[in-house]
């Protein structure tokens, strides 16, 4: 199956030639699984249009073969952007053109990234240029990243018994959580370690408090040069890296409506993630430590039995639950998500100009 798919030229003469309804080309399968949640949310809301037939979504990363044809604009390329952006501009003049909706990663464009100096979004927009529409931030995941958004899907990942303890905590400390994300996505970035380093923070060495959400960096530098085989002057560089963007966010009180969209959207939801394990923990350990659950001698038992659900949830499944409550509150306006692209897709009217 390595070599299945379609050459990229083979591709553009296909959805440039023959495509008689309308069709979105995505680079990957979590933006398909996203916009199929989404557009199925809008097409059974939908009162003032007429019935919406299936849109066919296309991913980039299933559809196209990595043969020669394109390595030629792909060298240094992450992800499957440049062959979306490639793809646009070759079938601009096809017949087809109207049919077609393209969705990229904005990724850090547009983005004044200083660490010396000033963070800006310049663009504060979804940027469309023809068909082709950029993520309103780094990537589809950091939709994601509203505090009403989450909250449906943590409830239903938390024990009851502890769920109004600990997603009131997690509220209070969200900008928090948001700027942790930041500061370890700038920090992979710069870094040049975005893939290397991803799975390297989970919730065990988040440390998490009624106000602080920190690292535990003895922890993270002994697994960066025991998992993954970094010398102590790397792994002390890393962390200096993190302590300065986490030092300089927070005394810049910078605005989550930069932090939100500048974050690296695949690294922001793990580690959302994974703080929300760590803020379980603490709540549960602070119970025992009250003696609410009568269960000192067994404290580790208890924090295992009461994370049992999100420990044992797979990612896929937690990510779907969050794109379902996103497109829910989407459908009634109560969230960001990407209006323009949903016009040309004929979900929505038109803006008037």
């Amino acid at each position: 199956m390595a070599n299945w798919g379609l050459n990229i030229d083979e591709y553009q003469r296909l959805i440039g030639k023959f495509s008689n309804s309308k069709r979105l080309i995505v680079e990957g399968k979590t933006d398909k699984c996203f916009f199929t949640i989404l557009l199925d949310e809008f097409s059974q809301s939908t009162d003032k249009l007429s019935k919406q037939k299936t849109v066919d979504i296309d991913d980039i990363d299933t559809f196209i073969k990595n043969d020669d044809s394109i390595k030629t604009f792909t060298i240094n390329v992450t992800g499957n952007r440049k062959k979306i952006e490639r793809i646009h501009k070759n079938v601009k003049n096809l017949p087809k053109y109207d049919n077609l909706v393209f969705f990229v990663d904005r990724e850090f464009r547009y983005f004044t990234i200083l660490i010396n100096g000033n963070m800006k979004d310049r663009l504060k927009k979804h940027k469309v240029s023809g068909s082709l529409v950029w993520s309103r931030g780094h990537s589809i995941e950091n939709y994601l990243f509203d505090f009403t958004v989450l909250r449906q899907p943590l409830r239903r990942l938390t024990d009851i018994e502890i769920f109004e303890d600990v997603i009131n905590n997690f509220e209070n400390i969200f900008y928090l959580v948001i700027a942790f994300a930041t500061a370890i996505s700038m920090t992979f970035k710069d870094c040049e370690k975005i893939q290397e380093l991803e799975n390297t923070i989970d919730w065990e060495i988040i440390e998490i408090n009624d106000s602080e959400v920190n690292l535990k960096l003895d922890n993270w530098k002994k697994r960066m040069c025991e998992r993954k085989g970094l010398c102590n002057e790397m792994a002390e560089h890393i962390i200096s890296t993190y302590q300065n963007w986490y030092n300089k966010i927070k005394t810049d009180n910078l605005d989550i409506d930069i932090l939100r969209w500048l974050c690296h959207g695949h690294i922001g939801i793990k580690v959302i993630l994974e703080a929300y394990r760590s803020c379980i923990s603490y709540c549960v350990s602070r119970k025992i430590e009250e003696d609410v659950l009568n269960q000192k001698s067994n404290q580790q038992k208890i924090i295992k039995e009461l994370t049992k659900k999100i420990q044992i949830s797979k990612e896929k499944y937690i990510w779907e639950e969050f794109a379902n409550w996103w497109a829910d509150k989407a459908v009634r306006n109560e969230c960001f998500y990407p209006i323009e692209l949903l016009e040309k897709l004929g979900f929505q009217s038109q803006k008037s100009s």
